[in-house]
């Protein structure tokens, strides 16, 4: 896939990037997993989602691949259950689902 394909699309968003930058991050992966495919990938330290096109990663602020290439904990999203339940569940529950928090 072509960076700049990628980047133009981004391009689209610069008026969210602070709600994709701030808590949606999960969402803005999603929006370029189903516009351009690849995998998307979870850093446990930064708490963020990033996705990865033609072994580059992206999130709302465009290409961050110089951030994420040499993480060692970069991991598929698609192995986070397996890894960490208990974290998982709270992501899908914080993250994904914005569910309320119990008082």
């Amino acid at each position: 896939m072509d960076k700049e394909i990628v980047l133009d699309f981004i391009r689209h968003f610069k008026g969210a990037e602070e709600t994709f930058l701030c808590g949606c991050c999960y969402w803005f992966a999603f929006i370029l997993q189903e516009r351009f495919g690849g995998t998307m990938m979870y850093e446990p330290v930064k708490n963020h989602f990033v996705q990865e096109i033609g072994g580059r990663f992206y999130d709302a602020s465009g290409d961050v691949t110089d951030t994420y290439k040499n993480s060692e904990y970069l991991m598929f999203w698609s192995d986070m259950e397996q890894y960490d339940p208990l974290l998982y569940q709270r992501l899908v529950r914080d993250c994904i689902r914005k569910e309320p928090y119990d008082d």
